[in-house]
């Protein structure tokens, strides 16, 4: 063993690294765990995110560092055989793809998918027994986005590797949800026209405007979003303020939004896929779902639609085999064909949506899930889907799985959220002694700027205001 205090010198903890292989698959797959000085009996595995699987460049992050060795965990978290660098979960050229022109390397995707995943649950747990000369009571996974993923493809292919997951904003339904983040630049590539900034952001302020009191309170959040029924359709040629000049809603503005909130479509209007939540921001500075790529004070000509990174690699790479593609090219047949090809293709690889979690409750398992209703990169309808079909299975599957949706909260972390400290707590006091509360404690800032905190309702249960101060958690109650 190595004593290591990288980043965090006041940690007295060993750093075991491993690097392995599985025959014929020609990977290298790198294994690190922590092993603190002052063990609390318990292992935690971290999850990844973006396309990164995990690695030590995730655990580093402050305050992750001090959430998982400041209680004394001995954690590992594994880079899946892919690189492990923040970078690289931004590469939209990832060398690993290909085994040849055209062929996916399907070994190098069963690490990232579900593979290393439970290799790290046991080389770590028996790297933690040698160290300590015990196993660890309990074992739990701790992943969001990506790692969201990972924990419920744990739960669902590996039931006995933890006996508490936390899986928050989950990128479940791999194979389909990335469809719905280029939704919006299909539209308006099809039509060749492209709204301004002005008119994204102003339809996004009048959703939210339209849906905020169905809770019973002003303050800039969506609680009610099955209430809200606000179709941005009815604001064509309306008019609106632009940085204080008068400004009208175009056809292609409020066709862009409508096709946000709405999801992917086939060819006769099928469902494909769910959009986004009525509360996100359609453009929100180049981050949102409907982004725009501007040029800088208007100079240089109009706005061109933008296209969410990992969307862009995936289809580009995985879907069409084909990392040249220009999505602006593609059309609505082809994008149709994309998504069928790539729910057959990726569906039962990376998916992480199969409903029977039979196992994972007779091995006594426990799973946490949160999703802001207000996610940008993940709709957050997704996971309420994967939860009913759950429970059509299981009416009881609250007593070992549950979601929780967070009015206002996005992917990146702003709104009324759940901390990692809560999330932590609540799956130990779940595992441990058997306490699950059908609230989970948020607290964050309200579309109005306001600094509250919230009890976040367990599903099918939204919040509701019920009187009192906006800002203290007693004033709302689940309904």
């Amino acid at each position: 063993m190595v004593a290591n205090a990288t980043a965090a010198d006041y940690f007295d903890f060993c750093n075991v690294t491993i690097i392995y292989t599985h025959p014929g698959w020609d990977d290298a797959v790198t294994l690190i765990t922590y092993l603190p000085a002052r063990w609390n009996g318990r292992f935690l595995a971290l999850g990844g995110g973006g396309m990164v699987a995990g690695g030590e460049a995730l655990l580093l992050i402050q305050p992750t560092i001090t959430l998982v060795l400041g209680r004394g965990f001995a954690v590992s978290t594994t880079d899946g055989g892919h690189p492990s660098d923040l970078d690289a979960g931004v590469d939209v050229n990832p060398p690993w793809v290909f085994k040849s022109p055209g062929n996916i390397d399907l070994a190098m995707l069963a690490n990232f998918a579900s593979r290393s995943l439970h290799d790290m649950a046991v080389l770590g747990k028996n790297l933690t027994r040698r160290a300590y000369g015990r196993a660890p009571e309990r074992s739990y996974f701790f992943g969001e986005s990506t790692g969201g993923m990972q924990g419920h493809m744990l739960a669902q292919r590996y039931p006995a590797d933890f006996d508490g997951i936390v899986a928050a904003k989950p990128a479940i339904n791999w194979a389909r949800f990335f469809f719905a983040n280029v939704w919006a630049k299909l539209t308006m590539d099809t039509a060749g026209a492209y709204p301004t900034r002005c008119e994204l952001d102003a339809l996004s302020a009048a959703a939210v405007a339209a849906c905020d009191e169905l809770d019973g309170l002003r303050d800039g959040v969506v609680s009610r979003a099955d209430l809200c029924a606000f179709d941005p359709r009815t604001l064509a040629g309306e008019t609106f303020d632009c940085a204080g000049a008068p400004a009208t809603f175009s056809n292609i503005s409020v066709q862009v939004a409508h096709a946000t909130y709405e999801g992917p479509r086939g060819p006769a209007g099928e469902f494909r896929w769910y959009g986004f939540g009525k509360d996100v921001g359609l453009d929100a500075n180049g981050t949102g779902p409907a982004a725009l790529t501007c040029p800088e004070d208007g100079a240089g000509g109009p706005c061109s639609a933008a296209a969410f990174h990992m969307s862009d690699l995936w289809l580009r790479y995985f879907y069409a085999k084909d990392p040249s593609l220009n999505l602006t090219e593609i059309t609505p047949a082809r994008f149709d064909d994309l998504f069928l090809a790539a729910v057959n293709e990726y569906e039962s690889v990376i998916g992480a949506a199969d409903p029977d979690l039979s196992r994972f409750r007779r091995a006594g398992g426990k799973m946490l899930s949160w999703h802001g209703m207000a996610d940008q990169l993940v709709p957050v309808n997704g996971s309420v889907q994967y939860y009913d079909r759950v429970l059509a299975l299981d009416p009881r599957a609250a007593d070992y799985y549950r979601l929780f949706l967070a009015p206002g909260a996005d992917h990146a972390g702003a709104g009324i959220t759940v901390s990692d400290e809560a999330r932590l707590d609540y799956i130990m006091d779940w595992v441990e002694r058997g306490a699950a509360n059908q609230t989970l404690r948020a607290a964050g800032m309200t579309g109005l700027g306001d600094m509250a905190e919230r009890d976040i309702c367990m599903y099918p249960m939204v919040q509701h205001y019920r009187g009192g101060s906006a800002t203290l958690p007693s004033s709302f109650t689940c309904v």
